[in-house]
């Protein structure tokens, strides 16, 4: 089980922990949340590992995890076990560069008769191209590619994953027999999952499993209310809460303090609401666009006095895919116009649809609850945006206004 980053093969290991079934790991302790680290090959062995050991566990694990990179830094590996299948997640974040060995590297020499065979006999990429694809340095022009032969294979730029290039040419030419579309989540509730399945997923017409927690009708909170903000949460699985207009210019525009205020008050709440099932790592999580509002963030944590909210993630959207939590705040920051251009760079067009990456990323993190908290009047200026307000506002949410906070 392979994917690109440590985070995601994190979430990986989680669900393997979950359900029960054993593994190992590839990989080192820094790179390694800690509840994982037992199951580090290194740490499986013992104090003193002997390389017979070490070459006995692997050959005996039946799920062997790590990221693409690691895998492949590690070839020896095929000569000491082989595997029927290999499912890679998160594959619209790789490059061809960083997956093609790994597909061709470990196949039989043609021609060959003794008996040699791949390695790896199946792979099975799992991806969405409508989410954050590859961080990639170079422009558009830099990444271009004007070869006829590049260009036939649906090579058009550098910047694309092998997976959205292939599932591409796949759908171009009418194939379907190698592709399979998901088409029920089981993370999102309903009424979070429902903007994103109409605006994103149109074509695909996602539909909850559904699990137990998509089919609760309550959000579930049990402590005793302290005002109106209590009982907005405890109603409403989707909101927007309205920021002010600030126009600071000592102060970065890459901050928004009251933003800040308000997500650290949310933290404070849902912390209360939770109780002794709030756990950090599961329980809610944070999304921001700015390392800046992520430290101004944890300042006013560190005012509240509460240890535990110190151990709750804040980051930015990028380092958020392939995450969930059961409730997530996304904090959309910007205080001018100018700055919805770096919101809204990763989005296109499909079918009369604009497909906003960033947006869709973030909104599919909660599982149960998810809370937005953004400036109108700049927001309204991006169509999508738009479209989200006037959702939640009319259809499935609460949109409070300043005012009424």
């Amino acid at each position: 089980l392979l994917s690109y980053t440590n985070r995601a093969v994190d979430e990986i290991c989680g669900m393997l922990v979950e359900a029960g079934i054993d593994f190992i790991r590839i990989g080192n302790e820094l790179s390694c949340a800690t509840p994982y680290k037992p199951y580090l090959i290194s740490q499986a062995i013992g104090e003193r590992p002997k390389l017979s050991d070490m070459r006995q566990r692997l050959t005996d694990a039946r799920v062997v995890v790590a990221t693409t990179s690691m895998i492949q830094a590690r070839p020896f590996l095929f000569s000491l076990k082989h595997f029927s299948t290999a499912i890679v997640d998160e594959c619209s974040q790789i490059l061809e560069p960083g997956i093609i060995g790994l597909l061709a590297s470990h196949r039989p020499t043609a021609g060959r008769t003794d008996g040699n065979r791949c390695n790896i006999d199946k792979f099975i990429l799992i991806g969405d191209y409508k989410q954050l694809p590859a961080v990639v340095q170079q422009n558009d022009g830099d990444a271009a590619v004007t070869d006829p032969l590049l260009m036939d294979i649906g090579l058009k730029d550098c910047k694309s994953s092998l997976f959205e290039r292939l599932f591409r040419q796949e759908k171009k030419h009418g194939r379907t027999a190698f592709i399979g579309t998901l088409q029920r989540q089981g993370r999102m509730h309903p009424q979070i999952a429902d903007f994103p399945a109409r605006e994103f997923y149109s074509d695909e017409r996602l539909m909850p499993v559904p699990l137990s927690h998509q089919l609760e009708t309550a959000v579930g909170y049990q402590k005793p209310s302290e005002d109106a903000t209590d009982d907005l949460l405890k109603q409403h699985r989707l909101l927007f809460f309205a920021s002010q207009k600030s126009n600071q210019p000592s102060v970065s525009d890459k901050v928004n303090a009251d933003e800040a205020t308000l997500v650290v008050d949310l933290l404070r709440r849902i912390r209360r609401f939770y109780g002794t099932r709030f756990d950090p790592d599961k329980t809610v999580g944070v999304i921001v666009p700015y390392r800046n509002q992520i430290a101004m963030i944890r300042r006013e944590i560190d005012r509240l006095g509460m240890p535990e909210l110190g151990e709750v993630s804040i980051d930015t959207v990028e380092r958020y895919q392939g995450s969930q939590r059961d409730v997530i705040i996304y904090s959309f920051t910007i205080r001018h116009r100018y700055q919805l251009d770096f919101l809204t760079a990763n989005t296109f067009e499909e079918n009369g649809h604009i497909i906003d990456r960033k947006l869709n990323v973030a909104m599919t993190r909660a599982r149960c609850q998810l809370i937005l908290t953004g400036n109108p009047e700049v927001l309204k200026h991006s169509p999508v945006f738009a479209k989200m307000m006037k959702y939640i506002d009319e259809k499935n949410g609460a949109f409070i206004w300043q005012r009424e906070r």
